[in-house]
């Protein structure tokens, strides 16, 4: 695979697949393809437990915002965690006198239950998987890197020599130091 962003003589002239072919041979044969990362097969499944894990922890969000945001449509105050456990529900359900908004939050509880299981197989699966990356050790080294974060650093970076530099490798990772600027309007 080569880099689409890098090759300009595919730009010029007439667009076909039999051209383009042509151009990237020509591209090849000059030694003017650059190759794009595309990984190790090895990791394959910790990345796309990796995908999945993230994926469905944004959901159980999403879940979890929906139903303090009922709540609070019907001008029920819901501070911290309490309003999501399964031992207070019956007590914040009685809070809700609409029987539609009622089965509504009932719904919201029956999904948050599913996703919260879901999401604590799916984490099962990713330590495990990474548990067999020799890298999982060395990363567990670093503080406040604990098991999750340091598959996900496996998964999602996968090698550092991929990146050109360490400020390339700094910002893919979140870790470069971001520098903002606001503007006040003097009205």
């Amino acid at each position: 695979m080569c880099d689409p962003r890098r090759n300009a003589l595919l730009k010029e002239g007439n667009k076909g697949d039999r051209i383009d072919a042509r151009k990237l041979a020509e591209l090849l044969r000059a030694g003017l393809l650059r190759s794009v990362y595309h990984g190790e097969n090895g990791i394959r499944t910790l990345k796309e437990l990796a995908r999945s894990y993230l994926t469905v922890s944004k959901d159980l969000t999403r879940v979890m915002n929906r139903v303090k945001a009922l709540y609070r449509s019907w001008n029920i105050s819901c501070t911290g965690t309490t309003v999501y456990g399964p031992r207070h529900r019956s007590e914040w359900l009685s809070k809700i006198t609409e029987a539609g908004v009622y089965r509504r939050a009932e719904f919201f509880y029956q999904q948050l239950d599913a996703l919260q299981v879901l999401r604590q197989q799916i984490r099962r699966d990713l330590l495990v998987e990474s548990r067999k990356q020799s890298a999982t050790k060395l990363l567990r080294q670093i503080p406040y890197i604990g098991p999750v974060r340091a598959a996900l650093l496996i998964a999602l970076i996968q090698t550092p020599h991929r990146f050109r530099t360490k400020r390339q490798l700094w910002t893919y990772s979140g870790l470069a130091i971001e520098t903002t600027s606001e503007r006040v309007c003097c009205c």
